[in-house]
């Protein structure tokens, strides 16, 4: 079962913890039993019900006082029953403490785990993903796989806590306890029928709960479309309709939750009354059944505690499903060791590589491309050509479905990406810059960089100026995703950000396609500036672009129909690039 595969991956990562939690729960045990004995001798005070304290268990607790040498009084007995309850609730108290950290720690390793799952198992992953399940099982649903997880160690630690009560309580009165016994095996039997009756509606709760995470969160991430469309409404009214489903679903799902660890408890409390006048009838010791009734007191929240635990283990019984497909466990955390790269020396190569998405084939058709170091390659194409798939395979987001990525003749998949991708800078059409200023953006880039350094990157892209020009200049914020600064501010900046990493090889992925001519030709030229400087991979679909590239391979169907020079491919008016070339310099 994937509940129990998580739960032995937890005790794995943290056994001094989960060894800690029962030696603790060990404690409370025995301080809640030595809780009820010393009750005893007070309840013996009070019945006169002396013969009954020489029988049993009992006869060992008065045999110890008396050999330690405490006078046998009333006053003497309320001290000890009110030092043995403090020390009990001390325990109560490190039991909690112990329990929190447990919780803690479960809830961070499965939220570490999921975090480098979604991660690793790259790109295709990641787009193939809903962002509003993603969103609902980071926030909501691994709470309750914790909860599932912790529920179980908690199963273990009251039935330590009930076997050691319970052998005790049959000491006392053997019929009282074999009675609320056998209530408490028939009342579990008839609450667990209500499980399967959980689960479908905690299924239901979880589908519902991915479609109002999406409801609420993507047009909240399409906030400028919503309000250039007057849209308003509408999200308002998807969200409401997605929440009263929701809000239907929940409510029968927590209700019954709720209601199977309240009627566990009522029916349990209704039996040993009924067991308590029963045994009285049949001349059982008074002092015996207060203080066999006393101990099913101590027990019962705990005993309560295990519906409660098995309604949240059926409770999260899908939420456990969702997260184990989305972030499997079958998978070693062991990173193999890869050869380590620092930069490279030689050339970048596509050999009759061949790359298809799950949803669409032949996305791209044995390529054979050779990029050589320092130089400035094109890829130009229309849209859907396979010109941005291919820069994606050459930084290793995606894997060749056939044939390999070559780096100085080592195949990217024996090289360890991440040292490969620090001598990468890489800009994207539509770059998102954090929250945050000038400065902790670049610092977010190359961490290790200088004032004097950001001022460098800055100037190459021909934004210094403008920064200074600002009132904070570097700690000036640029607000979430760039919204403070225009366009063609965020697109020169997010180039600074891909230099002052002081890379081998620049990639830009459509980096001027939404910018007026004038930014365009501001980056152009800071890309002339930096040609031959490091190795230059320019995605476009403007061949305007590509003028100053040494080699322009064009893209379609993801296919390469011809590569050249830029003055090449213009002399043929006849070649796909030229058909291309409608767009001004």
């Amino acid at each position: 079962m994937k509940l129990y595969k998580l739960l032995f991956n937890y005790i794995n990562e943290k056994r001094t913890l989960v060894f800690l939690f029962f030696i603790v729960t060990i404690l409370d045990s025995i301080l809640a039993l030595l809780t009820v004995l010393a009750l005893a001798p007070v309840v013996e005070f009070m019945t006169s019900d002396i013969i009954s304290m020489q029988t049993g268990s009992l006869k060992y607790y008065f045999d110890f006082i008396g050999y330690i040498g405490i006078e046998y009084s009333l006053i003497s007995s309320l001290l000890i029953f009110l030092g043995i309850t403090i020390l009990s609730s001390i325990s109560n108290i490190g039991l909690f403490f112990i329990s929190r950290i447990n919780a803690y720690s479960i809830t961070y390793q499965l939220t570490s785990w999921a975090i480098y799952q979604f991660y690793s198992q790259g790109l295709s992953y990641v787009n193939s993903q809903s962002f509003g399940v993603l969103q609902n099982t980071f926030s909501k649903e691994i709470t309750k796989v914790t909860d599932a997880i912790f529920s179980v160690l908690q199963l273990l630690s009251v039935l330590i806590f009930s076997l050691s009560m319970l052998s005790f309580s049959m000491t006392l009165s053997l019929r009282m306890s074999l009675i609320i016994i056998g209530s408490f095996f028939i009342i579990s039997f008839l609450i667990s029928i209500l499980g399967k009756k959980i689960s479908y509606l905690s299924s239901l709760t979880l589908n519902s709960s991915n479609i109002l995470s999406e409801k609420l969160y993507m047009p909240l991430i399409n906030a400028k479309n919503i309000l250039a469309f007057g849209r308003t409404k509408w999200a308002s009214r998807v969200y409401e309709k997605a929440f009263n489903t929701h809000f239907i679903d929940a409510l029968k799902s927590q209700s019954l939750a709720f209601f199977v660890p309240e009627l566990f408890k009522t029916l349990s409390v209704l039996t040993a009354v009924m067991a308590l006048f029963y045994s009285l009838s049949e001349g059982e010791s008074i002092t015996l059944l207060i203080v066999t009734l006393a101990v099913f007191i101590r027990l019962l929240p705990k005993i309560a505690n295990i519906t409660e635990a098995y309604s949240m283990i059926k409770d999260a019984a899908p939420s456990i499903i969702q997260y184990s497909r989305l972030f499997p466990q079958d998978v070693s955390k062991t990173i193999t060791k890869k050869r380590k790269i620092d930069g490279f020396s030689t050339s970048l190569s596509l050999k009759n590589v061949s790359f298809s998405f799950d949803t669409r084939k032949g996305v791209i058709k044995n390529l054979n491309i050779e990029i050589n170091k320092n130089s400035f390659v094109s890829f130009v194409g229309s849209s859907g050509s396979g010109k941005t798939t291919c820069a994606d395979l050459l930084m290793g987001l995606y894997s060749p479905s056939n044939g390999a990525v070559m780096i100085d003749g080592f195949p990217l998949n024996e090289i360890d990406l991440d040292s490969y991708l620090d001598r990468v800078g890489y800009v994207q059409q539509d770059s998102i810059l954090l929250d945050a200023s000038i400065r902790d953006n670049l610092l977010w880039s190359n961490p290790l960089a200088t004032e004097n350094d950001m001022w460098e990157a800055l100037k190459l892209v021909s934004i210094d100026s403008f920064v200074k020009s600002l009132p904070n200049q570097l700690d000036n914020l640029v607000g979430d995703r760039g919204v403070s600064i225009s366009g063609g501010q965020k697109q020169r900046v997010a180039l600074a950000l891909a230099l002052i990493r002081n890379p081998d090889i620049l990639i830009l992925d459509e980096a001027t396609s939404s910018l007026d001519y004038e930014s365009e030709k501001i980056i152009r030229k800071s890309l002339e500036s930096l040609s031959h400087k490091l190795t230059i991979i320019s995605v476009t679909h403007r061949p305007s672009m590509a003028e100053h590239s040494d080699m322009i391979y064009v893209f379609d169907k993801g296919s390469i129909v011809e590569f050249g020079t830029y003055k090449e491919l213009m002399k043929n008016n006849s070649t796909f690039f030229n058909k291309m070339g409608g767009d001004s310099k």
